[in-house]
């Protein structure tokens, strides 16, 4: 059976511990929380997401986010 602090770490991942951003290389906190995560305010499109998804397999930094995001000249 999962502890309470398991059960809450997958509900909100910024209770898990810092991550490493997979692009960058550098830590940083999730800013995920139960009213939604820092990245849902990021306007992206339904193709740059699903790029995202097919290159990355874990979260990004939002710096990293923001610079690959659709007005990237990436």
């Amino acid at each position: 059976m999962k502890s309470l602090s398991d059960m809450v770490a997958s509900l909100v991942p910024a209770l898990g511990g810092p991550r490493t951003c997979e692009a960058c290389g550098k830590d940083f906190t999730c800013g995920a929380s139960l009213a939604g995560c820092w990245c849902t305010e990021l306007k992206l499109s339904d193709e740059a997401r699903a790029d995202l998804r097919s290159r990355y397999q874990n979260c990004l930094c939002r710096e990293c986010l923001e610079k690959l995001g659709p007005d990237s000249q990436d």
